[in-house]
């Protein structure tokens, strides 16, 4: 049986869609249905059914799926023990401020070790970093959120990550060495991108507490962001180590969000629980848990 038919069974079971499935993995949709054909023939079973005009998986269909994943999975392995240096490149999803401040150090590293490798960068949202993560479009991903649990991926907190509201010189709020929810209200606020996680739980503590704010800018990126705060049009959370180089100069000033109705966030390496690890990505992932690991 054609390996293939395999990867793209699994794909129409995630979607439940011939369509969205031979989208993704750039094929006619009848090639799709033909190859669906070829396994339920192979096997003698239905691997789905129609349910009004939705398609399920059939109870076969569900136990293969289960081999289905350990074949494609072996395949892969085989694959990349077997691979010449050139076919062992790495890619991470991640978000813009991680990619931006956090993993350029680790990377450095890295390169010393593994010279002849390529580390990919693809910056998502956290959600869409999951996704890859689930569906093997990326080695691994790297995430800033709260503590994170899918029983598909392997999480490892690697360290608790300060977040704080940043603030130009002479602002009201730096009179304040910490501040609670309560202390942004009537402030004006700048936010980061919808869907981002800490911008979730920050809107949703504001709620919690009936603080009352105005937003001035919403940006998706984090150097659009300090711009705005430096020119004084409001205040912004963001992760501390996006601004270090603003907070040294002075231009930039920040505080730490400390109140029980914000959450705590962790910079976080998620990775699917059947992921093969070469030894270059073991390596990789090593150099985060050696320097900052959370016990």
């Amino acid at each position: 049986m054609d390996i293939q038919y395999y990867i793209t069974f699994r794909e129409v079971a995630r979607c439940l869609n011939l369509t969205r499935a031979a989208e993704r993995l750039g094929y006619a949709q009848p090639s799709i249905s033909v190859q669906m054909q070829k396994l339920e023939k192979h096997y003698q079973v239905n691997l789905f059914e129609r349910v009004g005009k939705k398609l399920q998986l059939s109870i076969d269909g569900l136990k293969l799926l289960q081999y289905a994943d350990q074949i494609v999975e072996a395949y892969r392995k085989a694959e990349e023990c077997l691979a010449t240096p050139e076919k062992t490149n790495i890619t991470i999803g991640t978000i813009e401020s991680l990619a931006a401040y956090y993993l350029p150090f680790y990377f450095h590293s890295f390169r010393y070790a593994y010279p002849e490798l390529n580390v990919t960068i693809l910056p998502s949202s956290n959600n869409e970093i999951i996704q890859k993560v689930k569906q093997g479009e990326v080695d691994l991903g790297i995430i800033l959120d709260q503590p994170f649990i899918d029983p598909e991926i392997h999480t490892t907190l690697i360290r608790e990550e300060e977040l704080i509201v940043i603030c130009p010189p002479s602002h009201p709020l730096l009179a304040r060495k910490e501040l609670a929810i309560k202390d942004l209200h009537h402030s004006d606020l700048i936010l980061t991108e919808i869907g981002c996680t800490y911008r979730t739980a920050l809107e949703r503590s504001l709620k919690d507490g009936q603080v009352l704010y105005q937003v001035v800018s919403q940006l998706g990126s984090i150097e659009a962001v300090k711009q705005c705060v430096i020119i004084g049009m409001g205040a912004a959370l963001i992760p501390r180590i996006a601004a270090r180089e603003e907070l040294d100069k002075g231009v930039l000033h920040g505080i730490r969000l400390h109140d029980d109705r914000f959450p705590t966030f962790y910079t976080q390496i998620i990775m699917h629980k059947n992921k093969y690890k070469s030894v270059p990505l073991n390596y990789l992932t090593s150099l985060f848990n050696a320097s900052d690991s959370v016990s």
